[in-house]
Order: structure tokens, then C-alpha cells, then sequence
């Protein structure tokens, strides 16, 4: 069932072009790279194992096969949510799978050229691995999250101490991290040798502008995000889940819920960049709101509000210059839900190749930002 919703709401989005993230076209040209037995990574420091798949399937079936094997890892990934809750000893791990679906942002990044569901995918069926004890298996899943994308480092790190935070489970986490290390090392070796044989690879944008800035940015799109209805239920759930933390001793899936989302949220804190960073955040919320014990009916309002953020949402800023760390003016509106903004995006512009001077990029952030009036370029 959780597979024939998942193709439900992918299929009719993900022919549309390649999408409208922002690297796509540097995705695409690493891939091309790859094809002539060359590589550069698409932006520092590169996501080795993404930039393979498209280099593989973008010559086949161009932008149609590139986003069908997208869309097929968000599946694995809902699948894997849910049969992750039920390892765990918790109920409800389909509603629990589904809430994580149901985001807009989720679907928009499950149906385009983009690496982070491919990351969401291997940690959570590594982490299905780990629990039922086959560690090697889990270590080599996790070397291809940390290839997709090495942020999911921060995710990992919380996943490995929630578990072996339980004694008897340490040895398996250890063999599960002696394996991913050198495993992921490996996968960036191209990279190294690219910089001619240098770190040079590990320098990144920094997203660090100052606190009240960045913390500003955090919230706004952290908002955006969520929604003001998840906000509102998320209100409502707050005792039920700060009794939760109760069951932190006997309940791995509350720890690695409760850490995943502090250790991915800091990270956002430090680069609040793309909302599609969010989604370890997503996937840590609805995994805590499916330990905190709250009834099918609640988590029912959960899916809900979740995806009424992808119908309308409430506005209640629009950025005063799109494309800088300015600020934002408050001029509340109700105004098109992200899902149905990307797909007047995505039929706009699905013809053009992907590019930075693209307006793409500008178009999909409408609900979070305002309108786009000509802008492009990155959100910073």
C-alpha cells in the first residue's frame, strides 16, 4: 500500500522536466564528466554516488529515468520507515512512514535529480540492517549515504550512540562503523585525486553569516517547512512528547529520534540553506511523534498537516531582496502550497536545461519567499 501511494504521488510530477533544485545542472555536468572517464565534483565535496546513478541513467532515459529512480528511493525509503518502526517494537510504523510522505518537500526532492532522499534511503534501511543484526550490511549502507551526501554524517553519528547506547548492541555498531569508514574513504578517492591528490575538496561555502541572521533564516524556514498546521499539532503534541523522554533508557527509536533531530537542526542552524536539507529533520520529528505513543487518530491529523503544507500555506514574510541575507518584510498572505507551486514551476520551465540564471529556483521558493519577480540564484 505504502508503495502504491508513493507512485501515486510521484508519477504525475517527476516526468516534468529534471527538477528544480538549484546543482542540478552541476549534477548532470559531474555526471557527463564521469561518462568521459573524468570527475570534478558537481559542488564541494561532491556526491560521488548520486553523480554515478545519473551518470548511468541520464544518457538512457534522460530526465524521465534519473527522477523514476529517485521517486523508486523515496519509496524504499517510506517502506523502510515503516518496517524500521515495527523492528523497533513500535505500532503505527505505516502512519508513521506516511506522515514523512505526506510533506510536500519530501515529494519535490522524491521526484527530481537530487541526493538527499538517495541518503535517506540508504540510512534508514542501514539502520533496518543494524537493528536486525547484520552489521556489515549496514556499514556498506551507510558508506553509500555518506556518499550521497557527507553531511548525513551528523544523522549517522546520532543513529550509531542512540544504539549502542544499549550495551549488548556495541559490538555491532563498532563492526557497522569499521566498515562504513573506509567504505565511504573510498567513495571520495576520485575527489582527492580530482584536487590533485589534496583536502582542497573539503572546502565549502560557508553558510555562517551571524547569529541573529542565521538564527532568522533557521526559523523562517524551519516554518516554511513545517507549515502553520504542523505547527499548530506540533503544539498540541509537546507534553506527550516531552513524557516520552521517559522511555530514553529503553527505547533506541526515541534516542535516535530525540538526537537526530538536535544534531540536523544545529547542522541547519550553521548553513540554513535549501529546504531539502530539512529532511532528516522530517524523518527525526515523525520517528519521535511515532515513539511518544500518540493514538492512529492523532497520527492520522499528523498526515494531514503535513500535507496541507503542499496545498496552501500561510505566508508571513516575503524576502526584501530574494537572493541575499538581507531580510524580509512582513506582509502576511495565504497563497499556493509548495506542491502545487512546483508543479506551476516545473510545467513553466521543465524545457529549459537546468541552470543557475535559471528562474526555477526562484519559482519554487514562492511559498517560503514571496515572488520570485525575475530573481534567480541561490537562497542564501
Amino acid at each position: 500500500m505504502l508503495l502504491a501511494i508513493t507512485g501515486a504521488v510521484t508519477l504525475p510530477i517527476l516526468w516534468m522536466g529534471y527538477g528544480t533544485d538549484l546543482d542540478i545542472g552541476a549534477v548532470l555536468a559531474a555526471g557527463e564528466r564521469i561518462r568521459e572517464l573524468d570527475y570534478a565534483p558537481s559542488r564541494n565535496p561532491g556526491v560521488p554516488v548520486v553523480e554515478t546513478v545519473v551518470a548511468v541513467l541520464d544518457p538512457v532515459g534522460g530526465h524521465v529515468l534519473v527522477n523514476l529512480a529517485t521517486a523508486l528511493a523515496l519509496a524504499a525509503t517510506v517502506v523502510g520507515i515503516a518496517r524500521l518502526v515495527r523492528a523497533w517494537g513500535h505500532a503505527d510504523g505505516d502512519l508513521v512512514a506516511l506522515a514523512f510522505l505526506a510533506s510536500p518537500i519530501v515529494i519535490i526532492s522524491g521526484t527530481q535529480t537530487a541526493d538527499f532522499v538517495w541518503a535517506t534511503a540508504f540510512l534508514t534501511w542501514g539502520a533496518l540492517a543494524l537493528v536486525r543484526g547484520r552489521p556489515v550490511a549496514a556499514g556498506l549502507l551507510f558508506a553509500l549515504m555518506l556518499g550521497s551526501r557527507s553531511s548525513s554524517l551528523v544523522i549517522l553519528t546520532a543513529l550509531l550512540v542512540a544504539i549502542a547506547w544499549d550495551r549488548p548492541e556495541r559490538r555491532r555498531v563498532a563492526i557497522a562503523a569499521l566498515v562504513a569508514a573506509p567504505t565511504a574513504l573510498l567513495l571520495y578517492v576520485p575527489v582527492w585525486l580530482s584536487y590533485d591528490r589534496s583536502f582542497g575538496f573539503l572546502d565549502a561555502t560557508d553558510g555562517w553569516v551571524s547569529l541573529p541572521n542565521n538564527l532568522a533564516r533557521f526559523l523562517l524556514k524551519n516554518y516554511a517547512v513545517a507549515g502553520a498546521a504542523l505547527v499548530v499539532v506540533l503544539v498540541v503534541a509537546t507534553p506527550g512528547l516531552v513524557r516520552s523522554l521517559r522511555c530514553w533508557g529503553t527505547d533506541p527509536m526515541l534516542r535516535f529520534a530525540v538526537l537526530g533531530l538536535l544534531a540536523t537542526e544545529v547542522l541547519f542552524l550553521r548553513m540554513p540553506w535549501k529546504p531539502a536539507h530539512l529532511l532528516p529533520c522530517l524523518l527525526a520529528l515523525v520517528l519521535w511523534l511515532g515513539a511518544s505513543g500518540r493514538s492512529r487518530r492523532f497520527l492520522w491529523v499528523v498526515v494531514a498537516a503535513m500535507a496541507v503544507n503542499g496545498l496552501v500555506v500561510f505566508r508571513p514574510f516575503v524576502a526584501d531582496e530574494p537572493n541575499s541575507t538581507g531580510g524580509g518584510d512582513f506582509e502576511p498572505a495565504i497563497t499556493a502550497g509548495w506542491l502545487v507551486n512546483e508543479v506551476r514551476c516545473r510545467a513553466e520551465f521543465m524545457d529549459e536545461p537546468p541552470r543557475l540564471d535559471s528562474g526555477t529556483w526562484a519559482c519554487t521558493l514562492e511559498p517560503m519567499r514571496g515572488p520570485a519577480d525575475g530573481a534567480t540564484g541561490e537562497l542564501a
